[in-house]
């Protein structure tokens, strides 16, 4: 019988090896190899691989459909609604979109401003990037614009920076980070909603070396999100894979084990890979590597590879659900800038007239204010605001050509895939990248200059390290808010639970008022409403009432007459204004989470108008208290000539001295922490407490209406919730209400017989212990200070109050203490206005704190104003770095040649910031070392208090010594005050005796306001 002939395939028209598998077609017979299959058609393996079980396989010719006279027919053509419908869909702008691209390191100077220029070019709901080469000491809103919710999972480790995922997303989708789908794989899994579907999104590298473990970490991720794909509408999967795939047929290369593990998965999970182009194209290579995928193929719309920023082009995904981003909200403010102010005053020294007349307040204060608007509509030009994204300062309108004509040249290339396309396209890249590149150097180097300079360089400042809080989206109770409305209506509810709790009554004190000075009444001036309006900061933003600083600032001396009568009336009449007792709060981030409403501190703004007298009545009620005495001399916050430094000062001195006196003496120290002081004094009480000290007549009764019957709202991104009654406490962001809670808590002090100091609501109560009697004084103390709380209405945060044995004995004494029935933890290192003070009171650690953070501000710096000039570098050095390094350096002092150098070295790297390689000589930077700020800092504070500008007695130890033989007998020289330690030569009335002692006549003899530029000069020169 002769031999059957061999099948050959209908592809390559070969028979191929011995054991070639064939896949015949059920109605012509032909018959195909499988590689052949898998190579030239788009069918995956495993559609193969049922044809070949099945055996229903139908080529390509025997699939066409049949020709007849209908299959050569024209279709009519499209209506216009149709073709309108049509044209709609593949131009629509409300369509969410994604765009995933490979950065290759965002913080790259270079590449910052094309993948910036990428982001205003191609603008996007969904940014998913990898390589971002970031680390955690690199700010999310660094790299990325403020209007986004930042992901991130940086690569920790390695030599070099690599890796790094991804997501920013558009805060209207409402973001919630699924942190229980990732594992230590480079994934970022997020849940977003768009017009109302749930859709699960992730940003994935996987690197092309990744070992096994690494390979099996990514599919658990995989698997984890799969598991849970059923809770959502779809689920999108997008980066860079690093497959070594074939995604025309779907097919992994030979010896491409991973590969055939994700196809594998990828299968299973029911996820299409959308990319079929190359992401990356190499002289020899075209790869898609940047991979799309999705469940759910029909959401998407379009899927198409534009022009990237490094190797690797971008992905650009078009969704057909609209993305309902918020419309740009407009507004028309008056224009100040072009504003007529002499014509403006003239008008109003007419308009105002009438109101001379009225007798009424709330009568004199509405034709007060209908006359102010009136007269600033008639001269006072109009402009229409729109908030919607603004453009990068240095990227304009030509520059946007240039990459439409970038990205057009990519298309083209796209479609023919010739050489001389791509030549053509690289071309133009290269183009475009140097002009983006130049004009973001150019801005950077005129970067605070010009009149507005500096205000421009802040703003650049603020935008790259404060983040907005209407970015964030934020969680209670299990539910998560992000509309503008109902995250400020939450805020609302969060804030009022600071307030006393209701039906809490804390009358009046049965108390006999002091019988001494009273303050019944005041009175004001024209010339003192002119003297206020003139310091006012014309850009200080305009109260709920509308009347910004600026137009109050302009027309003080013609405004004034009228604003003093309507001041006097409410004076007179104990009465306040509706609009004076309205605040818009505004929240304040605390350190910690963002989206927790309970981090956040309520600002009160409130009437510009308002405040001017609030002022007036402050000075009167400072005045008057300070003359009495009234307020404790532990007390230094919110007080003249004191400060932070002032209470750090006497608290470390007494410390120091303690531990000074004799060996092994011991200092207990219990730093109280009150839950929300501000918000919970109750008015009643307060009130009493100022009657009790004289405040009496026309006074209380004006501060009591101050104090009662006023309202709130919270504004929060363009959104104001509905106002609500302040039922206790004094007003966060007025001008009375520090000065007020002073004179509340000013009662505590002489309930006690131990040592406590005060910065407003910080107190620490302290005291010298040697036995056990100190230590049970001390804690009957502590109940005294929590019996004081349950009667006034304030409450302690026992768990967040801490003790601290400060001693240099070798056994620490730790007796318990206790506040109401909750025991004290002991801690080695405290922070206490910001100085981080050890039980030993050594400096080591607090040097190490500082030193960090002024290192991680200057990398901010360093990193975002590269370009700079050396003056913006040095302004940035002396107002963002040099304040974190030296603040408070009286109170404590690095002291050991160790911690000098800490600091120097942070010192000189700024420099090297500032000047590059070649710094110059000390004389020719005008800044001083840091052994020479040191000096500088201490005789700068002992001039303040010689001449009395600072409340603390620096010479209360100093000994005027003799005149010795060749001493100026004008100028004696001091003493230091007795030392027994090398601690107690480390305080401040003890260091400053030698550089004092050092110091030229002519420096001594000059005025405080010469000091500081003549002292700069000596100790530049001689330290």
């Amino acid at each position: 019988m002769p031999e059957m002939p061999p099948s050959l395939c209908f592809y390559c028209d070969k028979a191929g090896r011995k054991n070639a598998v064939f896949i015949r077609c059920n109605d012509c017979l032909l018959e195909f190899h499988r590689t052949c299959l898998l190579k030239f058609t788009k069918m995956s393996e495993k559609e193969v691989n049922d044809y070949k079980k099945k055996n229903n396989f139908s080529c390509w010719p025997c699939s066409l459909p049949m020709l007849n006279d209908s299959f050569w027919s024209v279709p009519e053509p499209l209506s216009l609604t149709q073709a309108s419908n049509s044209k709609q869909q593949k131009n629509n702008k409300k369509a969410a979109a994604i765009l995933c691209f490979n950065a290759r390191s965002l913080k790259n100077r270079k590449r910052a401003a094309d993948i910036v220029a990428l982001l205003e070019c191609h603008p996007a709901d969904v940014l998913a990037i990898n390589e971002t080469w970031l680390s955690p000491d690199i700010l999310d809103h660094e790299v990325i614009p403020t209007d986004y919710v930042v992901m991130r999972k940086d690569r920790t480790g390695g030599r070099r920076p690599a890796g790094g995922v991804l997501l920013a997303i558009l805060p209207h989708l409402q973001p919630r980070r699924q942190t229980q789908l990732e594992t230590t794989a480079e994934a970022v899994w997020a849940e977003v909603t768009v017009s109302n579907l749930r859709f699960l999104i992730a940003s994935v590298y996987r690197a092309p070396n990744s070992t096994p473990q690494q390979n099996d970490e990514l599919l658990l991720s995989l698997s984890l999100a799969a598991e849970q794909q059923h809770n959502y509408d779809a689920c999108f999967v997008m980066g860079d894979f690093n497959l070594d795939v074939d995604w025309s047929t779907e097919t992994p290369l030979p010896r491409a084990t991973p590969a055939e593990q994700f196809l594998d998965a990828f299968d299973n999970f029911a996820f299409a890979q959308l990319i079929k182009n190359a992401t990356r194209t190499t002289a020899t290579s075209e790869k898609t590597i940047d991979l799309f995928l999705c469940d759910t193929p029909n959401l998407v719309s379009t899927s198409e590879v534009i022009a990237g920023v490094s190797d690797h082009d971008a992905l650009l995904i078009g969704l057909k659900v609209d993305s309902r981003r918020p419309p740009p909200m407009s507004k028309t403010l008056p224009d100040w800038r072009r504003a007529h102010w002499p014509a403006l005053n003239d008008l109003l020294a007419v308009k105002l007239q009438r109101v001379m007349q009225e007798d009424g307040l709330e009568e004199a204060w509405t034709a007060w204010k209908t006359a102010l608007f009136e007269c600033v509509a008639e001269c006072v030009p109009s402009r229409r605001t729109r908030s919607k994204r603004k453009l990068l300062p240095w990227l304009n309108k030509n520059l946007k050509k240039l990459i439409k004509i970038k990205d057009d040249l990519f298309a083209q290339w796209l479609s023919e895939k010739t050489n001389e396309a791509r030549i053509i396209f690289e071309t133009a890249r290269k183009a475009t990248q140097g002009a983006v590149r130049l004009a973001k150097d150019r801005w950077f180097w005129n970067l605070g200059r010009g009149p507005q300079g500096a205000a421009v360089f802040w703003k650049f400042i603020h935008l790259k390290s404060k983040v907005p809080i209407n970015t964030t989206t934020f969680s209670a109770d299990g539910r998560f808010f992000s509309e503008p409305a109902a995250v400020a209506s939450q805020f609302l509810a969060t804030f009022k639970q600071n307030f006393s709790p209701p039906g809490t009554d804390f009358p009046f004190l049965r108390r006999a008022p002091i019988q001494d000075e009273k303050l019944s009444k005041f009175h004001v001036t024209a010339s003192e409403v002119s003297a206020l309006l003139h310091i006012l900061d014309a850009k200080n933003a305009a109260g709920p009432d509308g009347i910004p600083a600026v137009l109050l600032k302009n027309c003080a001396d013609t405004i004034c007459p009228s604003l003093a009568h309507i001041f006097n009336l409410s004076l007179r009449t104990c009465v306040l204004p509706a609009d004076w007792k309205c605040a818009a709060v505004t929240p304040i981030p605390k350190e910690g989470e963002k989206n927790d409403f309970n981090n956040y501190r309520p600002i009160s703004v409130t009437s510009l108008v308002g405040k001017l007298l609030e002022k007036h009545v402050r000075n009167q009620l400072a005045a008057f208290f300070e003359r009495k005495n009234s307020l404790p001399d532990c007390q230094h916050g919110f007080r003249e000539r004191r400060s932070c430094t002032t209470m750090l000062l006497k608290t470390l001195d007494n410390w120091t001295a303690a531990l000074d006196s004799s060996s092994g003496q011991h200092v207990h120290a219990v730093f109280l922490d009150w839950a929300k002081a501000f918000d919970r004094v109750p008015h009643q009480r307060l009130l009493s407490k100022l009657q009790h000290h004289g405040v009496d007549g026309e006074v209380l009764r004006w501060l009591k209406n101050f104090l009662v019957g006023r309202s709130q709202f919270v504004r929060f991104g363009g959104a104001r919730s509905e106002p609500c009654e302040v039922t206790s406490g004094v007003i966060q962001g007025s001008v009375l209400g520090p000065l007020l809670f002073n004179i509340y808590v000013s009662d505590l002090p002489a309930a006690l017989k131990t040592n406590l100091v005060q910065y407003a609501d910080d107190c620490t109560v302290f005291k010298v212990v040697s036995c056990q009697d100190d230590v049970d004084e001390l804690q009957d103390d502590l109940a005294l200070v929590d019996i004081w709380c349950t009667n006034n209405g304030m409450q302690l945060n026992a768990k967040k109050c801490v003790a601290m044995d400060i001693s240099r004995a070798r056994q620490p004494w730790t007796p318990q203490y206790t506040i109401g029935g909750v025991a004290l933890d002991y801690v080695c290192t405290q922070r206490l206005l910001g100085v981080h003070i050890s039980r030993d009171l050594r400096w080591n650690h607090h040097v190490d704190v500082q030193r960090k953070k002024a290192a991680r501000t200057l990398g901010f710096a360093a990193r975002n104003l590269r370009g700079c000039t050396q003056r913006v570098k040095r302004m940035a050095y002396l107002t963002l770095v040099k304040p974190k390094l030296f603040y408070g350096t009286p109170a404590w002092h690095p002291w050991t040649k160790a911690n000098i150098g800490k600091m120097a070295r942070t010192q000189n790297k700024a420099l090297h910031f500032i000047y590059g390689r070649h710094v110059p000589p000390p004389q020719n930077m005008k800044m001083l070392s840091v052994p020479a700020q040191l000096v500088y800092n201490d005789l700068l504070l002992f001039k303040k208090s010689l001449c009395g500008l600072t409340d603390y007695n620096a010479m209360a130890r100093i000994i005027v010594g003799r005149v010795h033989r060749g001493d100026d007998p004008q100028h004696p020289r001091l003493q230091q005050p007795p030392a027994r330690t090398e601690l107690g030569q480390c305080v401040f009335d003890y260091r400053v005796v030698a550089f004092w002692n050092a110091a030229p006549p002519a420096l001594k003899d000059c005025s405080a306001a010469q000091f500081p530029s003549k002292c700069k000069a000596y100790v530049s020169e001689c330290f």
